[in-house]
């Protein structure tokens, strides 16, 4: 029998009693609301092949097309190999919402573990729903209708920007025509209508009104909201963990504390919307 657990009274959820592989449309029901409620759900003893991982990514929607920076399994271009090689350390971590240089950022992502570190390398997720929440009233009204700039220069300098015999840099050539884009700063999430802030360290280069500083709003202190503890749960991994999270309103953070200890999970994306406003005043 399917059974749900919360992780705390914010964001998280172990799900246990179902098989990945093979489950019905009962039981998807019951995961699909779960994915909802909690934004980021957990299994364990999941050992998903490739095939198996696209299959139920794809029970969420549409998936989204190779990613352009990250390996991936050669059989199965659309599942990214997010892996660490003695000698290939991760490099520096920063909370991100994945891909949110796209103008429409994915829904969600299916991540497996295949091998890891004997200990570390624990993933944190936080519930930007929360951060909105946490916010003072008055910054709320300041931040309504606003409007962030969103762009892939977060992977500039990271382990995936080789640079070729030209002395051009692979993020700045794939990354070539890939304009930035504008997403609101507090968005309505487009099946609960909850209000989230949509913001990440990685990608969201700057705030586009250029006033809202000179009220001593700025990126590092929205930041800084997220970083509150308790709004956050951590996830450690084993062999055949899987975590599904709601891409639209979490951030997530992947702790770097194993040095170049073979760690190798894969990932599938599934497509989203663009992001619209929340209207604070309706």
């Amino acid at each position: 029998m399917l059974s749900i657990k919360s992780c705390n009274k914010t964001i998280g959820a172990v799900i246990s009693g179902i098989d990945l592989t093979s489950f019905n449309d009962s039981e998807f029901a019951q995961l699909y609301q779960a994915f909802l409620k909690y934004k980021v759900i957990f299994f364990r003893d999941q050992f998903l092949s490739p095939e198996s991982q696209l299959k139920l990514a794809a029970r969420f929607g549409e998936l989204e097309v190779p990613h352009p920076f990250f390996p991936h399994v050669s059989t199965h271009p659309q599942v990214s190999e997010i892996e660490t090689t003695p000698g290939n350390p991760p490099g520096k971590s920063y909370w991100h919402t994945d891909m949110t240089w796209q103008s429409a950022p994915p829904k969600c992502s299916v991540l497996c573990a295949q091998h890891l570190p004997d200990k570390g390398g624990d993933t944190i997720w936080v519930s930007m729903e929360a951060v909105y929440a946490s916010l003072p009233e008055p910054l709320k009204q300041k931040l309504a209708g606003k409007t962030a700039t969103h762009a892939v220069h977060g992977f500039a300098g990271s382990r995936f920007d080789e640079v070729n015999s030209d002395g051009e840099s692979r993020v700045d050539g794939i990354s070539k025509g890939m304009v930035a884009v504008k997403h609101p700063v507090i968005a309505k999430h487009p099946e609960t209508g909850h209000p989230t802030l949509y913001i990440n360290e990685q990608f969201t280069r700057w705030l586009d009104d250029p006033c809202i500083e000179e009220e001593g709003i700025t990126l590092d202190r929205l930041f800084d909201y997220a970083h509150n503890a308790s709004l956050q749960v951590r996830f450690r991994w084993e062999t055949g963990s899987v975590a599904i999270w709601d891409n639209r309103c979490t951030q997530h953070f992947a702790v770097t504390d194993y040095g170049d200890k073979p760690r190798k999970l894969h990932r599938v994306v599934v497509k989203g919307t663009p992001p619209e406003p929340f209207e604070l005043y309706r």
